[in-house]
């Protein structure tokens, strides 16, 4: 069996989750002092706001999403799967049904998660820092979802990462946390990620045949080119 090639950078971010989580617990002021350490005229923090905001922007243009994951919601990675009938037709919109349910079911839960954080930031259970390193453990999350054992696959139910219906909602989850800690930096990541998900949501709702197998033969097992997996 094939194994999943994102092991890598599971490790990777599992490292700095353990270096965040580690200085947060017993050194939580030499942890702030990293992270606004000054270089030149910029402070760490500025150059990961400048990376991520770049991820983000790159997720808006199809020449840059070549996984079919991400790429999906583009015309350039649609290959038709067959002529089209009344029978494809309302399996499709049974489809788009369910992962439309299960995209909410999942929206709810998040939103309650993060309403939760609130509660937690407003009586000084959490601090702007601990946020932060949340953050970084919901980063952490979302490569071990992609590369270990997915919790979305039941709420949703789809069959792996490249049908996804929520793939490019990850950097919005990940980040919502700092709605809590108001500033520019903080903000506008949040804000370019509400935009990545407007643009996704637009697109499944006009080429909503882009995100099955049914239809996109791109989806199709016998055709993914990513090294995976199964899971049940």
């Amino acid at each position: 069996m094939k194994t999943n090639d994102g092991f890598k950078d599971l490790v990777i971010k599992g490292l700095f989750l353990i270096f965040a989580m580690f200085f947060a617990i017993f050194y939580p002021d030499i942890l702030i002092a990293i992270f606004t350490y000054k270089i030149v005229f910029f402070r760490i923090y500025h150059v990961l706001w400048l990376l991520t905001i770049l991820i983000l922007i790159k997720r808006l243009i199809p020449r840059f999403n070549k996984r079919i994951n991400l790429g999906k919601i583009y015309g350039k990675y649609y290959v038709s799967a067959g002529e089209d009938n009344p029978k494809k037709q309302k399996r499709l919109k049974d489809y788009i049904r369910k992962m439309n349910f299960g995209a909410m079911r999942t929206a709810v839960y998040w939103i309650a998660l993060v309403l939760m954080m609130g509660f937690w930031h407003l009586v000084g259970l959490l601090n702007t820092m601990w946020l932060c390193v949340i953050v970084v453990f919901f980063i952490f999350m979302d490569q071990f979802c992609t590369t270990v054992w997915c919790p979305f696959k039941a709420i949703i139910q789809n069959k792996c990462c490249n049908t996804c219906r929520i793939n490019n909602w990850g950097y919005l989850m990940a980040f919502s946390p700092l709605i809590y800690a108001p500033s520019f930096w903080a903000y506008s990541i949040i804000g370019m990620s509400i935009v990545t998900v407007i643009q996704w949501e637009y697109l499944i709702y006009k080429h909503p045949e882009r995100f099955y197998e049914l239809y996109n033969a791109s989806l199709m097992c016998k055709n993914c080119v990513k090294k995976c997996k199964k899971m049940g």
